[in-house]
């Protein structure tokens, strides 16, 4: 048996509150295979069976009963006591704020921006992965989050800061890389990168109605697969417009006329809004406003 760690405790929860691995998956904003591995090396932790997995879903052993009782019990204690720590050091903390790699121009641009106005908590950026977003959130490793997923989650409020036309990723030599726009049309016989674990969020169905354009194409599952099966020819993807206006080497970027607009949001945890995290959704969105459509889009 070894130490049982608090993300474990919170992983338990959620699994014994939804009795399903892939709704807490979803739920937690991981795989579920990352998900399972997680539950199990719990198991093994307390040396004791806390679920019993079955085709229709999981029930939890008596083990299992107790671990749910004293798990949301501790998780309690332990908001309880993160809250605290957090209003004691709110006086001279650092402002965090995070995003992932693609957005890190225009993330530097709001930090920046805030930190111009000598606000009396300055703020800093740390660039992660579009899936660790809500993990940071949740975690305290951040104060408010850049994203563009669209997050079933009633703690967190939201505010979208602008829409974003869709566009298409392709390799320089595609027979479409010389035209100015591409519709759905074009596309109706290429293959689109098929992304697994937690995907991207201009893959997410709510935006796509009708279904994704394309077909399925080869799998991947970071940034750095998507571009090397794009720049080989192998398929094409979904991109919104760079900050910087950077193009990705061996590669062009097409408008998709017909495409959706992509929200890009500050997401916050409600129960740890302040002052000075007001402030920087205030001062971001307005340095995004002229032209762009803002919307409040509280949870």
């Amino acid at each position: 048996m070894g130490a049982v760690e608090i993300r474990q405790v919170e992983y338990f929860v959620a699994v014994a509150e939804e009795l399903s691995f892939t709704r807490a998956a979803q739920r937690l904003s991981m795989t579920q295979p990352a998900l399972s591995r997680a539950i199990r090396a719990l198991e093994k932790n307390v040396g004791a069976a806390l679920l019993v997995r079955t085709t229709h879903g999981v029930t939890l052993t008596d083990a299992g009963r107790t671990m749910l009782d004293e798990g949301t019990s501790l998780l309690a204690r332990v908001a309880d006591m993160t809250s605290r720590v957090r209003g004691a050091a709110e006086r001279h903390a650092v402002l965090t704020v995070t995003g992932p790699g693609c957005d890190a121009s225009l993330l530097d641009r709001l930090v920046r921006s805030y930190n111009d106005s000598a606000p009396p908590r300055p703020a800093r950026a740390i660039v992660g992965t579009p899936e660790d977003q809500v993990e940071r959130l949740r975690s305290g490793r951040a104060d408010i989050a850049l994203s563009r997923a669209a997050l079933d989650d009633s703690g967190l409020d939201t505010v979208v800061l602008r829409r974003e036309p869709c566009r298409v990723l392709l390799s320089e030599r595609h027979r479409l890389a010389d035209k100015d726009t591409v519709s759905r049309a074009d596309l109706a016989d290429e293959p689109l990168v098929n992304w697994v674990g937690t995907g991207t969020p201009l893959a997410d169905p709510g935006l796509w109605p009708t279904g994704l354009p394309g077909r399925p194409g080869p799998e991947v599952s970071d940034g750095l697969q998507m571009l090397a099966v794009v720049r080989l020819g192998q398929a094409c993807a979904l991109a919104v417009p760079q900050e910087n206006g950077a193009q990705a080497e061996g590669t062009v970027s097409i408008p998709l006329t017909d495409g959706p607009l992509v929200p890009l949001r500050l997401v916050w945890p409600r129960e740890r809004t302040t002052p000075q995290l007001r402030t920087f959704v205030q001062r971001a969105v307005a340095s995004l406003r002229a032209g762009q459509e803002i919307d409040a889009d509280p949870r």
